[in-house]
Parts: structure tokens; sequence; C-alpha cells
């Protein structure tokens, strides 16, 4: 006996929301009920992929969109026979991101849909249009209207506007709605007057999550001077007023001041525009994590490391990516547990007392100084890196300069390489190095030739002694069997220290442990390399992790 089909429709309609969505309109197949469920279900998913080949589309003259009117067919008799049903529409998506150009006609279907969905009491509407209007002149062609019918839609709580949209000016002149939005995303949107953005934002006044990437506002000078751009970014965004703001995520735009005293997390991309960037958030004395991407500014130094954590002393995790700052900072916090700088440029040295970090990601070409006043007992250190001849250069002397507390959980990543290697004989050291946690070698930054494979393991392990080793097979089988034959002394006599009057320290390493990461079943007596052979045949291998010891 069929139990689940028994069960009543909200817990089938909540099995058919936790499935993909073609998946879940496979569930017709099964049975009368099924079929039943799937004809009440209130959600809407339309993704232009599972209708049509962006590939294989006509040209947009051309009036044979087969594809295109399957698409409207299902989508058009979907919503009407939930509306003749009196069943609401929930959630409804329309993905049509990557079609380069709207087929035309198109828009007045999306209008009837966001006025069904609208009517009948959506609470997630999501939008992802053509993306054609990316890094092209204005038309009014690849611009989609977003019609005021969304203003009526007063169950939303969740509302997404992503590519190929334009709000115009008419929202200005409608009292918005949108009392149980708690979650706005919007995504290259076009405005077409300056003060709508705003506008729409403030009438959101229990907006929890607000997202906002590189919006543009109709340029109207542009049409007395045809010289001056139709459209530019939009230059300044103020969030005042929003009580439940907790989360801000804002990427080009240059001026951006929030008045929010519950956010907890804000994340900045100002994407080098240019000019000066200009972020306040002083009354968000609550926050707890900031993220700055793509910030080209000096401002970020010292006296800006300390006013942050006096100003914000429940910050707990602090993200710098792609920023410029001077050439050392300083960081002090009893508060914080979450420390990442990603290519930070210019920078040399950093001092870090955090009695409580418990996890340090740096990422860089360069190795500088870094050293650890104070860590917890739990932290967690990665470090990515390249090995180039630069990097090689510094790279035991970064290594050295890490407490041996703070060495053994430190994770190296080598995940690239552009070295000239017949520089790295005159930098290897016979001593034992540091001992590490870990070191990671990516597919990457393996050599073009077999002829410097010996080099390069001998300059790493020169630098470091890891605990554990893994590879990351994709491409580099060739790499992970000279390195295992060298541990297991047939080519030690290869070791490019053959040439020293010292050999290695690294000559006395035992394998003590070989483990893998793959789609197939290995047998455990298994020779490692007919298990290597069997990974390059499948490919099924992902990584392979060596455990060494002294």
């Amino acid at each position: 006996m069929d139990y689940l089909s028994g069960l009543p429709k909200t817990i089938l309609h909540d099995i058919l929301a936790r499935l993909p969505y073609k998946d879940a309109a496979k569930t017709i197949a099964l049975s009368k009920a099924w079929r039943d469920t799937w004809s009440s279900f209130p959600n809407l998913y339309v993704h232009y992929r599972d209708f049509v080949s962006r590939y294989d589309l006509p040209l947009k003259n051309s009036h044979r969109f087969s594809e295109m009117d399957i698409l409207i067919d299902y989508v058009t008799k979907k919503s009407l026979r939930l509306r003749d049903q009196g069943l609401a529409i929930k959630e409804f998506k329309l993905n049509l991101f990557f079609l380069l150009d709207p087929p035309h006609g198109l828009s007045h279907h999306v209008d009837q849909w966001i006025q069904i969905a609208s009517e009948s009491g959506v609470k997630v509407l999501e939008l992802y249009l053509s993306n054609g209007s990316f890094g092209r002149e204005y038309s009014e062609g690849i611009w989609y209207d977003l019609p005021l019918c969304v203003i009526e839609a007063k169950s939303l709580t969740k509302l997404v506007l992503a590519g190929g949209i334009r709000v115009d000016q008419e929202f200005l002149n409608h009292s918005m709605k949108f009392s149980s939005v708690k979650m706005l995303s919007l995504n290259h949107v076009l405005f077409s007057h300056e003060g709508v953005i705003d506008h729409l934002i403030s009438h959101c006044p229990r907006v929890e999550h607000l997202t906002v990437v590189y919006c543009s506002v109709y340029n109207h000078l542009s049409i007395e001077d045809p010289q001056v751009d139709r459209i530019c970014p939009v230059k300044s965004l103020f969030l005042n007023g929003l009580q439940k703001l907790k989360k801000v995520d804002v990427q080009g735009i240059e001026e951006v001041h929030i008045d929010s005293p519950n956010l907890e997390k804000l994340c900045y991309s100002h994407f080098k525009l240019g000019g000066a960037f200009k972020l306040n958030f002083d009354t968000c004395r609550k926050l707890r994590c900031l993220c700055i991407i793509d910030v080209n500014s000096t401002t970020i130094a010292d006296k800006w490391f300390r006013e942050l954590f006096s100003k914000y002393p429940l910050l707990e995790s602090l993200e710098l990516c792609n920023c410029s700052m001077s050439e050392k900072i300083s960081i002090f916090s009893s508060q914080l547990k979450v420390l990442k700088l990603h290519h930070c440029s210019n920078l040399n040295e950093v001092n870090i007392d955090a009695p409580n970090l418990l996890s340090f990601d740096y990422r860089d070409y360069k190795n500088p100084v870094i050293s650890f006043l104070r860590g917890s007992n739990q932290l967690e250190v990665s470090v990515f890196t390249n090995l180039h001849f630069r990097g090689s250069y510094t790279l035991r002397k970064f290594i050295e300069n890490i407490p041996q507390k703070i060495l053994a959980s430190l994770s190296l990543f080598i995940y690239e390489s552009l070295p000239n290697y017949r520089y790295l004989p005159a930098l290897l050291v016979s001593s034992t190095p540091p001992s590490i946690k870990h070191l990671d070698f990516r597919a990457p930054s393996v050599p073009y030739t077999e002829a410097f494979y010996g080099p390069v393991i001998s300059f790493l392990l020169s630098c470091c002694f890891p605990k554990t080793i893994s590879f990351r097979c994709g491409g580099c089988y060739a790499f992970i069997e000279f390195f295992y034959e060298m541990l297991m002394g047939s080519k030690k006599g290869e070791c490019y220290c053959s040439s020293l009057n010292s050999k290695c320290w690294w000559h006395a390493l035992k394998i003590v442990n070989i483990s893998y990461s793959c789609s197939f079943m290995i047998d455990e007596n298994a020779d490692f390399k007919a298990v290597l052979d069997a990974s390059q045949k499948s490919g099924g291998m992902e990584s392979i992790t060596f455990s060494l010891e002294l």
C-alpha cells in the first residue's frame, strides 16, 4: 500500500519543494495522487535551459521561437490553472539570464505571469532576465520594465531582480506595500531616476538581508549631449531607518551610508571604480562580520584597524580581499575569531594579537613577515601561495618567523607554479626545517617537465616538514608517482641534492600511510602504482594524501 500518497497535501508539497524542480515534475508518473499533488503544487520555477538551448536559439528577427513558445505555453497554463483553482502561487522564479536578447513579445507574457502571481499571494518572486544589457550601450529593446503590479504583492517576503530589468520613475508616485519583504536583491537593475532605488529600499521596513550589485541609473543629460553615457553606475546609497536590517552586500557603488543599529554583517566591494570610496557605518555597533573587496585606498593602515576594533567591539570576522593597504599593519582584538587577508598589495608585515582567533587565512604570491603575539590553542592557519622565484626565496623565512605553537596548525597550499627552476638549488637547505601540519600541492603548480620534479620536491621539503602532504590529482599523476618513488628510495639517487656535499634531511622520511579521496572502491591490499594507474584511466581520483614521519 502507498502510504506516502495518503499524506496531507501540505506535506506532499513540502516533499516536492525539496526536490529539483524537474525531478518534482516527474512524480506525475507515480500515481493519480501524485498527479493531483503536482497540479496543485504552489511553486513555479522556470529555467530557460529546461526549454531552450542558449546555443541553438534562432536569430532575434526570426519568428521560429518554437522552444520559447513551449516555455511560454507551459508557464501560462500552469499559472492560469492555479489561479482558476483558487490556489496561491507561493514562489515564482523565472530565469532567462543567459539569453543575450529577450525574444520579441516576451515582456507581455512576463507581465501576465507577475500579475497572476501578485494577485494570488506570492511570497517569493525571483526574476533573472536577459543579461544582454551588460557591457552594451543603452537600448530600449533589451530592458524589461518591471510592472507596477509588483507593488500590489503585499505578501512578498523575498524579491530578487537581476539582469536587464528597468524600474521606472512611476514607482515614486505610488505608495509601496513591501511591508513583509525580508530579503531584497537588486543585481544589475537600471533605475530611471537616482531617487527610485532609495525609495524602493526605504519602503521595505522589515528587510533583513539586502543585496545591491552594480545597479545603474539612466542619465537624462545624455538626451542633450550624445557624447554623455546614457547609463551610469548608481553613485550613492543611503540606508536609513531599517531597524531589522542584519546583512548588507553592496558592490560597485562609490558612496554608501548605513544607519541600521542591528546590522550584523556587511560586505562591500568598490570594484576599483577609479574614484574615491566612502563607506560610513558608524552607528552599526552590533557588527559581527565585515568583508571589504577591491578597495584601492591607503586609509587601510594601523589607525584604520585600531578605530575598527574600538568602534565595533563585537566584530568576530574580518576579510580583506584585493585591497591596497600600508606595508605594515597591526591587528589587536580580543573578540576576533576569523581573519582573512587575500591578495592585499603592498603588505610586507602583519602583527596579530588576537587571543581568541580560531582561523587565519592568507593568500598571495608574496610571503610577508607574519607575527602572532597571541593566539588561541584552537587556531588553524591556512596559507595559499605561488611557487615562483621571489616566493621561493622568502618561503622558508616566512615559515621560520611563525612560532612553533602556530606552525603545528599551519596548512600550506601551493596553488600555482611560475618558477625559474634553475635557481632552486641555490635555495636548498639541508638542515631539518620547521614542522607544519599539512602541505597541499595543487595540479596547476606541477612543473611542466620531469626534469624539474626533483628540484621542486627537494626545495619544498627543505622549507617545511609536513606531517601530511596532499596532491590534487588532476593532470599530475606522473609527479605524484615521482614523489612516491623518491620517498621509497628508488629515485633518491636522482635527488637534486646529490650535487651537494650533504644529503637532504628528508631522505630519512618514511611513508606511514597513504589515503585516497576517490569515486571508486579501492582494495586495501592493492599496490600504490596499481591504484594510480586505475585512477588515471578512470579519472575518479580527487586527491592522494601521504602521512609522513622521521
